[in-house]
């Protein structure tokens, strides 16, 4: 398929992924708690865990409209984890919007969030597959110790190991599942699952590091995450470079250990003359080329054409 015919699938997708979303069925919450969790759902997105849920089950000769429980179960929790994360880190915005705890409260959020996990978890159940039950819950465990760790590890120097760590676990692990439970729910084999779940464990940890590296890029995003205490790959890179000043370390360290007000620019200054930004950018590609690689025994097809697709735009057409 030519580039524009891949657009217009990828987006035809995910027009339907979130059509789907708009008519899930709520009527069993009382309108106190349907309000939020509907704000939730309604603050758009990439979509980018049910595409590749969709697309892996494709890939195995599975029927699109089998996928949508697994699709909606992880988008109902992954949903659900963004209002809890918002929470613990304060954030007030989400996709331009108000977070749902500056919505609706601190209390109704934490619920919204209990809630639309446990909506997954029945949109799981409805498979009647219990390897789909059993991913989906050891996957919402993986998030939340991804979570717990990146509260824990706030303002305290990591290695490169466990940033990665952390990354798979509250990242790569989703997207993990995502294409596991397409080729699970498609029909594929043991062998089609695992290398589809390795493609989106690569991609899911890409994804991560291309979200610091496009911090740095837009600029705001990068200060929020310094300023917050919340480690980086970036960063990790410049404070590891033989060429990073004292003057330089010092900078970093008083904006991310004690919170202290730092400038956009110097901040991107440093990550560039400590070559931190271009290696980083070489770390998310050899994830990406992780992608690639576990898709190359597939035969082509239009969703294989689909996924490689993703990994292009997202991760090998990225210019910093």
């Amino acid at each position: 398929m030519s580039k524009a015919l891949i657009e217009r699938r990828l987006r035809e997708l995910k027009e339907y992924i979130d059509e789907t979303l708009e008519r899930i069925d709520l009527t069993s919450l009382h309108p106190l708690m349907e309000a939020p969790v509907r704000y939730m759902l309604r603050t758009g997105g990439k979509r980018l865990r049910p595409l590749i849920c969709l697309l892996s089950a494709e890939l195995v000769g599975g029927e699109r409209e089998r996928a949508v429980k697994p699709f909606l179960a992880l988008e109902l929790i992954h949903n659900g984890t963004l209002i809890h994360d918002d929470i613990i880190d304060e954030d007030e915005t989400r996709r331009g919007r108000p977070s749902v705890h500056i919505a609706y409260g601190v209390k109704r959020g934490i619920l919204a969030g209990d809630i639309l996990l446990s909506l997954g978890l029945h949109h799981a159940s409805e498979t009647g597959d219990p390897r789909i039950v059993e991913w989906l819950s050891e996957t919402a465990s993986k998030m939340v110790q991804g979570v717990a760790l990146q509260t824990h590890y706030r303002r305290r120097i990591l290695s490169e190991e466990e940033y990665l760590e952390i990354a798979y676990l509250k990242s790569g692990s989703l997207f993990e599942a995502s294409a596991a439970l397409g080729a699970l729910i498609g029909g594929g084999g043991d062998e089609e699952v695992k290398r589809l779940a390795d493609f989106g464990r690569c991609f899911g940890v890409a994804y991560q590091i291309r979200d610091d590296v496009q911090g740095i890029l837009n600029g705001d995003e990068a200060l929020n995450d310094l300023v917050n205490g919340d480690v980086t790959l970036p960063l990790i890179y410049a404070l590891q470079s033989p060429t990073l000043t004292e003057m330089d370390r010092g900078k970093l360290l008083r904006a991310y250990e004690e919170g202290r007000p730092i400038e956009v620019g110097e901040v991107r200054r440093i990550y560039t003359e400590t070559n931190a930004l271009s290696k980083s950018v070489e770390k998310m590609r050899l994830y990406a080329e992780g992608c690639i690689d576990a898709l190359k025994d597939f035969n082509p097809s239009p969703p294989l054409e689909c996924l490689l697709h993703l990994v292009e735009r997202y991760y090998l057409n990225l210019e910093v």
